[in-house]
């Protein structure tokens, strides 16, 4: 499956930006360790991390809202100054909402029948977003 695992378009050049600019970036994801690490390590973007979660070595598991909060403390940073990019409704949108950061819904091609004011289509139009940081506090 490794083989086969194709990144979202301009992944890693939405990375570059957002890792050059002094952002943290981590990934949550619910799913098998170390299937899910090693997903991540075939698209090439884990030094870009400075948190990865998968939940089956994490023992929670998304929409559990303690996985954000470890999260957010790996991080040394508030719940509510995170911005959580996710493709699921319920795991990631509205849990990552509840739990107190700021949502955005990554629409793909299955889920765009959702009308949401915090979506996006390509992931590069984070650059743009995460500009406005008072949107976030």
């Amino acid at each position: 499956f490794c083989n086969q695992c194709l990144p979202y378009p301009n992944l890693k050049e939405t990375l570059d930006i957002l890792s050059s600019n002094g952002y943290k970036l981590g990934i949550i994801t619910n799913g098998k360790y170390p299937f899910q690490y090693e997903n991540i390590k075939s698209l090439q973007i884990e030094q870009y991390m400075d948190v990865i979660l998968v939940s089956e070595k994490e023992n929670i598991k998304k929409p559990n809202p303690l996985i954000f909060e470890r999260a957010a403390k790996v991080l040394n940073v508030d719940l509510c100054e995170c911005v959580f990019v996710g493709d699921s409704l319920k795991n990631d949108y509205e849990a990552s909402r509840s739990a107190g950061m700021y949502s955005i819904y990554r629409l793909n091609g299955e889920n765009n029948f959702y009308s949401l004011s915090d979506s996006i289509k390509n992931l590069y139009e984070l650059t743009s977003i995460v500009k406005d940081a008072n949107k976030f506090v």
